[in-house]
């Protein structure tokens, strides 16, 4: 199967009444200085990448109708979801302060409507905006607390056991199945049986009850 490759503009807007439907519903007025940063509006079909990796992202974009996925694809071929994001949602936040190529893919999982800003223009008045500023630092926060969260479910709960031991546990000591179990977001029988399966591997020693210490 071809690869599918960005090209923007897919579909500019250039009714000046849409443009501005669109900023009244992303509120772009309360997140930047409309007089001083210009801005355009695009379509994306289905399926269509808004940015993939190893390109320069070149625009902020603001989500403001549809869905997009972002997510990478492993060595394997298979592709790891990170977060989905809807309106307003925003992309190029990562690549905001430097120019850097892009190191996820974002497509679009239903038709989606951005409005485009050009970071080569805009970057150093955006950066003296102290209201995009707020507006990026909670962007950014949402965004991190996705992926991680995703991270974390993707994540096998024997692995989550070894990395809460070697970390989070004093001398690699676990105490306390059912404490740890809500710290892990398991029920307490799953707890048990891995770390049953960690004590036969020779991973973990059991020293009492609902205590287990990290050997390796």
């Amino acid at each position: 199967m071809a690869k599918k490759t960005r090209i923007l503009p897919v579909k500019r807007i250039y009714d000046q009444t849409v443009l501005l439907q669109l900023c009244q519903k992303a509120h772009l007025d309360t997140i930047i200085d409309l007089n001083k940063i210009g801005f355009s509006g695009y379509v994306y079909q289905k399926g269509e990448y808004l940015c993939q990796p190893c390109e320069e992202e070149k625009y902020l974009q603001i989500i403001v109708d549809g869905q997009v996925s972002i997510y990478h694809i492993r060595d394997d071929g298979t592709k790891y979801s990170l977060t989905q994001g809807g309106a307003v949602f925003l992309l190029g936040d990562m690549e905001f302060y430097q120019s850097s190529p892009v190191l996820f893919f974002a497509e679009a999982l239903t038709e989606t409507v951005s409005i485009a800003i050009p970071l080569t223009q805009y970057r150093e008045i955006l950066k003296n905006d102290v209201r995009f500023l707020n507006f990026l630092v909670g962007v950014l926060s949402q965004k991190m607390f996705a992926i991680t969260s995703s991270i974390a479910m993707n994540t096998s709960l024997t692995d989550r056991v070894l990395n809460h031991m070697k970390y989070h546990c004093e001398n690699g000591l676990l105490y306390g199945l059912e404490k740890n179990a809500f710290q892990l977001r398991c029920s307490s029988r799953q707890l048990q049986r891995v770390m049953t399966n960690l004590e036969q591997q020779g991973i973990v020693k059991k020293c009492g009850k609902g205590k287990y210490i990290l050997l390796k």
